[in-house]
């Protein structure tokens, strides 16, 4: 699930299905709007992101990077203008944008044996991809930011979740030398999965996707909470656990809050004023009953609206529409 926000100020969220992409109007919360849905190749995997007034939607069965037109989606018409296959680009797992720097960066792809591959979206309706990748190990997924201030100022930062491999923090301010600042691995890694950083950009909350499921040694949703401060020199802080079994998948900051998607537990929102140390100050189950490391329920969440609506994606239940004040 993802969100976009039109210049009139319309909030919609952005949901991937089986066999396309939604565009639902949450202006009202209360009354969500389907405004249309786009058909793509039927996959139990879609992942979406905005850059400007275009959508850009992928999947694992096939079709490239659906390019998708948001220009007129306050009038009610969405539209597909074209779907880019350049270097033979046909299966994507994510797609993460930095709006600071105007590129796409695909992980799990079928080009660069699923390394990163940079989209420049210089003219958003054309996106070309880079000659050079990060063709050297595989990336799940990818949290991309650019440092506008302090030593680090001008460079624009990819933090790799790499699976079994752990993270890489890597430069891609120049894509024609995109190289390594550094590693770090933590206790309990399984499948490093994803992640986000805290406000201040000094932590990194990392989510492993199997460690609850796989690894003997973890018994509850873990969040691993790494100190990337010095991104020279990255290290592990911590792991904490709100006492559940449920599989933590995706998180999302905002402002001094961590709302992350946790699949069989639901939505589970920590303040994070002081990283190291989360409280879960709020919670909303979609699929209650238990919370068993499965596969089920919750798994993906957007809660950067301006409005304070958050997102929540279940894998059968479809979207929840809820609210979380600062």
């Amino acid at each position: 699930v993802w969100a976009y926000v039109s210049p009139a100020g319309r909030e919609y969220a952005i949901v991937g299905l089986e066999r396309g992409t939604a565009f639902v109007d949450v202006t009202d919360p209360i009354d969500p709007q389907v405004v249309k849905v786009v058909p793509g190749p039927e996959s139990n995997w879609r992942d979406m992101a905005v850059f400007g007034e275009f959508a850009y939607s992928v999947n694992e069965a096939g079709g490239g990077i659906q390019v998708i037109d948001l220009r007129r989606i306050d009038q009610g018409k969405v539209r597909k203008r074209k779907s880019v296959r350049g270097e033979g680009l046909q299966t994507v797992h994510n797609i993460s944008v930095n709006p600071d720097s105007g590129y796409a960066y695909l992980s799990g792809s079928n080009l660069a044996n699923g390394g990163l591959v940079a989209v420049d979206l210089s003219d958003p309706l054309r996106p070309v991809l880079e000659s050079v990748t990060w063709p050297f190990v595989y990336v799940h997924d990818v949290l991309v930011v650019s440092y506008h201030k302090g030593r680090k100022a001008g460079r624009e930062i990819a933090f790799a979740f790499e699976g079994v491999d752990g993270l890489q923090i890597l430069d891609v301010t120049d894509k024609l030398n995109i190289f390594k600042v550094s590693e770090v691995r933590y206790p309990g890694l399984t499948y490093c999965h994803s992640g986000w950083l805290n406000k201040k950009r000094r932590f990194l909350f990392v989510n492993d996707e199997l460690d609850e499921r796989r690894n003997p040694e973890v018994e509850t949703t873990t969040t691993y909470i790494l100190r990337v401060q010095n991104l020279e020199r990255p290290r592990f802080s911590r792991a904490w656990s709100n006492g559940s079994t449920a599989i933590d998948h995706n998180s999302m900051v905002r402002g001094n809050f961590l709302f992350q998607s946790n699949f069989t537990s639901g939505l589970r929102v920590f303040k994070v004023k002081r990283p190291r140390f989360p409280r879960e100050v709020a919670f909303f189950d979609t699929r209650p009953g238990d919370d068993e490391p499965i596969f089920s329920g919750a798994w993906g969440v957007h809660a950067a609206l301006p409005s304070g609506t958050v997102l929540v994606s279940d894998v059968q239940l479809g979207l929840f529409v809820l609210y979380f004040p600062d």
